[in-house]
């Protein structure tokens, strides 16, 4: 079960929306695992879902990963802070994130490589394009990309990284031998901007940045 939260967090790390579009996207999770270990949590993980809004220099993402977490995350370009907010098993945290343009420029650095290929199919209307990802390390990750919506997503790691023209539609991430897909159910034009607080809730309790990377989902 640490492994499993290893890997969850390591999908939350927050994001920037620097772009002209706005909407709000929502995915479907499916889980698979060859590790015995990571297989005994598979059916805590059924109904994960994942929604995705973005508005010029803000973001958030709302992550619900069945009965066992729910994970939210804004950004904010401008004032170059953030806020996430986990929920396990009913103990609320918050950690306010500072200079997400520091880790922007980190990301940048160590962006993986990119190759646009010319196979291309529709997701929820938007025509994607199948692109492909290779790390320092060799690993792949293939990603269809709607190039019409320009949400930058730079930090947002399971996105590809900074050098992604478009939003991915459908993509795949493997962490600690949980392999997660991801495919877009929904896309809606309209986003409210109050979604984009950065107020800690009275009911959540504040930990630090470092007491995140401690528990494997810093930045």
């Amino acid at each position: 079960m640490k492994h499993l939260l290893l890997s969850i967090l390591f999908l939350a790390v927050v994001g920037t929306s620097i772009a002209q579009t706005t909407g709000q996207i929502s995915y479907s999770l499916d889980f698979s695992s060859d590790n015995p270990d990571m297989a005994m949590a598979l059916p805590m993980m059924q109904g994960s879902t994942m929604e995705l809004y973005f508005i010029p220099n803000k973001s958030k993402i709302d992550m619900t990963m069945g009965t066992f977490m729910k994970m939210n995350t804004v950004a904010d370009v401008k004032a170059d802070k953030g806020l996430m907010l986990m929920e396990i098993m009913g103990n609320k945290t918050a950690t306010e994130l500072t200079s997400l343009s520091k880790a922007k420029k980190e990301e940048t650095a160590d962006a993986p490589k990119v190759e646009v290929t010319s196979e291309t199919k529709e997701i929820v209307g938007y025509k994607c394009t199948k692109t492909i990802t290779r790390d320092a390390d060799g690993n792949e990750m293939i990603m269809w990309v709607a190039t019409d919506l320009k949400a930058s997503l730079a930090g947002q790691q399971q996105f590809g990284g900074a050098n992604i023209n478009g939003v991915p539609l459908e993509f795949t991430t493997v962490n600690n031998g949980m392999t997660i897909h991801f495919i877009a159910t929904k896309f809606t034009k309209k986003v409210d901007k109050k979604i984009f607080s950065l107020k800690v809730p009275e009911e959540y309790t504040v930990v630090t940045e470092e007491d995140l990377k401690n528990m494997g989902g810093g930045m």
